[in-house]
């Protein structure tokens, strides 16, 4: 279950447009900077841009998806969207039983 430095981040968040998928990685970026998250880089990563160059402004790829764990707790978060079609995607902890809302804008 998440910890109180990551229970707010417990969300279903939906990314529909590309502003939500810049807010989405904003949130991720500012979170690793302040020692909530941690990335966890998958052996075998199905995107090109590491998620430091995608926050520091880097063009996605036609599909995203990062993994992040709380380093307080191990809760595990991710973040994946089709971004070429606009299918989206989300923001949301992999175990859904921790999800406490749904976001959809």
């Amino acid at each position: 279950m998440a910890c109180a430095r990551c229970k707010d981040l417990c969300i279903r968040y939906a990314v529909r447009h590309p502003h939500e998928l810049r807010k989405a990685i904003q949130i991720g970026a500012e979170n690793i900077a302040d020692g909530t998250l941690g990335e966890v880089v998958p052996d075998s990563p199905c995107v090109s841009v590491s998620f430091i160059e995608l926050a520091k402004g880097a063009a996605w790829d036609d599909y995203i998806e990062y993994h992040f764990r709380c380093l307080h707790c191990d809760e595990i978060f991710w973040l994946h969207a089709e971004t070429y079609h606009g299918s989206g995607g989300y923001w949301e902890p992999k175990d859904s039983k921790s999800i406490r809302e749904n976001i959809t804008n």
